[in-house]
């Protein structure tokens, strides 16, 4: 008897079925793959086979075929869909996780994706972690202050440091400087994840993350978005518990958020950063927020506040020492001022790690990285 098929292709475009079997046996030869012509045939696959994997071209006719699959993917729980499609408009792919796909797969590109998608899609639930990993929320005290490049460079060096994967999420529904930085175009956000009616789990997390590089993926933020009040992030505990069995490290890029949204990250977060600079408006605002801090009763141990674009050689704008007695703390961790180096990476959307490997400015993020790392019980204390 042939071997039931691992991946099942629903698409009326006969070149589109051979190219992904070409791609699919040089990039995942592990997996077989069958087809089918359309959601009516696909539900009869389905119900004859127990298959991990469901992809739908939806180039037909999308709309209609999302409202179907809208209808058969909760007949179906064990099964992960993808929506392959041409185009890949954000209105698209939102009304494609909406209608339960894991993954949106756009037609033009989908050769160099494939495999990492595949990857994502397969996993095997018993697989992910129940050693769950810890989440770190970065907020600023102004914007401008380059909580951004905090963020991206912590979680890059806390992937080299654990060899472990990291989630950074984009919470910034005003401008979303992560995607911006790191050259990231499309992609579901973390807004696109809580909208969606399904169970939120771990697999849900790493289909709908984009991969930036290897065990480092993002939600990207969708600007504009924004909601009123509190409601602009519904679930998002259960959401954050799903990172956590999902990654080693998640690091969230949380500026402008309201009070209760704060208060829900900064409980499930291991630590929590606060960067600003040594300037008077920033520390003012520094010392509001940690005394916001002490009132969600937040352990000082848990906090970290640090103090970028410190210039060692001509000195801030207000001494250290100052900066300790303003803000009423004696730690203080400090980022040296490299504005010309961290420039050059945002404009070619890579990490200090990856253009300027032995600055000065790298080796502080090293440092405060294996501070978390040490601090979670992974390496030297």
């Amino acid at each position: 008897m042939k071997s039931l098929p691992q991946i099942v292709l629903t698409t009326e475009e006969a070149g589109f079925a051979e190219k992904f079997k070409q791609v699919l046996c040089a990039n995942h030869s592990d997996s077989s793959l069958g087809t089918c012509r359309g959601l009516s045939e696909l539900k009869r696959c389905l119900e004859n086979a127990k298959t991990p994997v469901a992809v739908v071209d939806i180039d037909s006719d999308p709309h209609r075929m999302l409202h179907e699959l809208d209808l058969l993917v909760p007949m179906f729980p064990s099964t992960r869909f993808a929506v392959a499609s041409s185009d890949s408009s954000h209105e698209l792919m939102l009304e494609a996780m909406q209608a339960g796909a894991r993954h949106f797969m756009n037609k033009k590109s989908f050769g160099l994706e494939l495999d990492s998608i595949l990857e994502r899609l397969l996993v095997d639930d018993a697989k992910v972690t129940s050693d769950l990993g810890h989440i770190v929320t970065v907020f600023s005290a102004s914007g401008g202050c380059g909580a951004t490049t905090v963020c991206l460079n912590l979680a890059n060096e806390l992937r080299l440091e654990s060899m472990q994967p990291v989630l950074t999420i984009d919470m910034d529904s005003c401008y979303g400087a992560v995607s911006s930085y790191l050259g990231i175009t499309g992609g579901y956000s973390i807004a696109d994840v809580l909208m969606q009616n399904d169970k939120i789990d771990s697999a849900l997390i790493m289909t709908s993350a984009t991969k930036y590089k290897d065990n480092f993926d993002v939600l990207v933020s969708v600007t504009g978005t924004s909601e009123n009040g509190n409601d602009r992030y519904p679930h998002l505990d259960e959401a954050l518990e799903a990172c956590r069995g999902a990654y080693k490290y998640t690091i969230i890029d949380a500026p402008r958020l309201p009070s209760q949204t704060m208060r829900l990250l900064v409980t499930a977060s291991k630590a929590v950063l606060l960067v600003f600079q040594a300037n008077i408006k920033d520390i003012k605002i520094a010392k509001t927020m940690l005394s916001a801090l002490g009132e969600f009763h937040v352990s000082p141990d848990k906090i970290f506040p640090v103090v970028n674009r410190f210039d060692k050689w001509w000195g801030p704008l207000v001494p250290l020492e100052e900066v300790k007695k303003a803000v009423g703390t004696e730690r203080l961790y400090t980022v040296r001022n490299n504005f010309k180096t961290v420039v050059n990476c945002v404009n070619r959307g890579e990490p200090l790690s990856e253009l300027a490997p032995r600055s000065g400015i790298r080796r502080d993020f090293q440092r405060l990285a294996n501070n978390f790392y040490s601090h979670n019980g992974n390496g030297k204390k």
